[in-house]
């Protein structure tokens, strides 16, 4: 076993039981559906979510190659997912009341929820500069700015009209990533 497997193991068993939150979530809602409020602004960053978790998984194949690491940078590898997994279960709410109404769930967490967006990418953008040595004027740099922007707005405000628009930008800020960055 390499060195880059030994640390992938913890990583990819956050991941899944981060996609196993959002997975079981979704198939609660959907088992439920007649005794629950969904609501749509929930559902939207669960699959933003998801997709995130998924394509930072996908993006450490870059340190495959990579030996000799040391104990903190694991550190700084593992905290960005840990922070997606805490996220993964802040967002997923226990469906066991009726009538549960996901839109309060939704608004109660989303300080915590957003907060920890905004660290999820101060610690990947440590790990990236720090660790993997990339320079602070990448090009995801922009995008990662604009992103803890973003989550930060959300943190502070609770009005569903915010929310809406600048998930609509979260969406577009990671299509315009991927396209510049990963593509």
């Amino acid at each position: 076993m390499t060195q880059f497997e030994f640390v992938l193991v913890f990583v990819s068993i956050v991941v899944a039981f981060a996609v196993t939150d959002i997975l079981a979530n979704w198939g609660e809602q959907i088992r439920l559906r007649h005794h629950i409020r969904h609501y749509r602004l929930h559902t939207a960053w669960s699959v933003l979510l998801l997709f995130v978790m998924m394509q930072v998984w996908w993006s450490l194949w870059q340190l495959s190659e990579r030996t000799g690491w040391t104990f903190p940078e694991y550190l700084a590898l593992v905290a960005p997912f840990l922070t997606l997994a805490l996220m993964a279960y802040i967002l997923t709410p226990k469906l066991d009341e009726p009538g549960k109404d996901i839109r309060s769930h939704y608004f109660d967490n989303s300080r915590w929820f957003f907060s920890l967006g905004a660290f999820y990418l101060l610690s990947w953008a440590f790990f990236s500069y720090v660790v993997i040595g990339k320079p602070i004027d990448e090009p995801g740099s922009p995008y990662r700015f604009a992103g803890i922007m973003l989550m930060l707005v959300l943190a502070s405000w609770r009005n569903e009209r915010v929310h809406m628009v600048t998930l609509v930008l979260a969406y577009l800020l990671m299509a315009a990533w991927l396209a510049a960055v990963v593509i």
